[in-house]
């Protein structure tokens, strides 16, 4: 009884503060604000309902085996890392399963808030800003417990520090992605030094190279990262080329064994395929959710088109800003397409790359606003 009432009041209270931070911090429309978090909250109700056996629920059944006393340090790295959060919150915070749902759910809900602030920061129109509250995918696809909603959060408080230039700051968000998706740690961190490197100083311009050359050693063959990027295996072992080659082979053979696997063609294709929807797909008998997922996809993208070419307002842009979302935009897209292609797994991890490449879009069409103005 004690903890069914203990649960329910701090269910309140999270919510009380939710609504709370709109007054203090974000100051969006109150109605608009309340109803995107009913759609997220609701959106996490069908997720659970839809699937209900998915990764999700299998974090779960790894906690209720652990204790904290029973962590190691390997638990702190990618699903793990879930893991050990949702063991934390169960036994310290003495939460309820629903609890802890809705506390991951927030986080994804808050990464997408931000992620709008972080657009009126670039000078995007507040009343366009509103629409990417609504995006049906964005919100269902990282309601749930997983790496999905925490890395949404933390990539839209990094970027939120990058705009306002505390840059250390926003480096330990990239940290802090890279124990849970080291790859996607590596691209953005690696964005970041490039795109330092080409404006700073001839000083600076050595200091940051060898900082780079240190992080890619580091990340090559440090044992939790160096899986990403070399194979386990003893080919070619003298050539860290080929190594890297066969590693991306036997990650492309892992995901193409797959039901909902499709297949890969040229680069462009794979890069369309991965943000909106493979089109073999369109011609195939899929399930309903899928039909109805990829239709809203591509009525998404054709809004998020039209909101683009909208907005007009004038804003001064940083060369550098331009150049930093651009190598992430680059480099993701050479790599992340090429490897992934199973339909589900892009679904979810397509929103950690489709904000950054929204940031470029606006920021490349105010400054053709600013060109045309002159």
């Amino acid at each position: 009884m004690l903890s069914y009432l203990y649960n329910n009041l701090f269910l309140c209270s999270v919510i009380y503060l939710t609504i709370a931070t709109n007054k203090y911090f974000f100051n969006f429309n109150n109605i608009i604000f309340l109803f995107s978090l009913f759609i997220h909250l609701a959106f996490t109700i069908i997720y659970i309902k839809i699937f209900p056996y998915s990764d999700w629920e299998t974090y779960f059944f790894w906690a209720d085996s652990l204790e904290p006393k029973n962590l190691k340090f390997h638990n702190f790295f990618s699903s793990h890392l879930v893991v050990a959060l949702i063991v934390y919150l169960k036994h310290f915070l003495f939460l309820k399963k629903i609890n802890i749902i809705l506390l991951f759910s927030l986080f994804s809900f808050f990464g997408i808030l931000i992620f709008v602030k972080n657009l009126i920061k670039l000078g995007v129109e507040k009343k366009i800003t509103y629409f990417f509250l609504f995006i049906p995918t964005f919100h269902f696809w990282t309601s749930m417990p997983g790496k999905d909603s925490l890395i949404i959060l933390l990539l839209s408080i990094f970027f939120y520090f990058y705009l306002e230039k505390k840059f250390f700051i926003s480096i330990l968000f990239i940290l802090l992605v890279s124990l849970l998706r080291p790859h996607v740690g590596v691209i953005f961190f690696l964005s970041y030094l490039l795109s330092e490197i080409f404006f700073a100083g001839t000083k600076k311009k050595i200091t940051l190279f060898l900082n780079l050359l240190i992080f890619l050693f580091l990340i090559l063959y440090f044992p939790r990262t160096a899986g990403f990027f070399l194979t386990e295996k003893d080919i070619f072992i003298d050539n860290i080329f080929y190594q890297a080659l066969n590693q991306l082979h036997i990650i492309m053979n892992k995901y193409q064994m797959t039901n909902s696997a499709y297949e890969n063609t040229n680069i462009l294709s794979n890069i369309f395929n991965y943000f909106i929807f493979p089109t073999d797909l369109i011609f195939k008998k899929t399930s309903l959710l899928t039909s109805f997922s990829i239709f809203i996809d591509a009525f998404t993208f054709v809004l998020v088109a039209i909101l683009i070419f909208r907005n007009r307002k004038l804003e001064i842009n940083n060369k550098k800003l331009i150049i930093f979302l651009s190598l992430i935009s680059i480099i993701y897209c050479l790599v992340f397409p090429q490897i992934f292609f199973n339909y589900g797994l892009n679904s979810r991890q397509k929103w950690m790359i489709l904000p950054f490449v929204i940031y470029l879009s606006f920021s490349l069409r105010n400054l053709f606003v600013k060109i045309n103005k002159i």
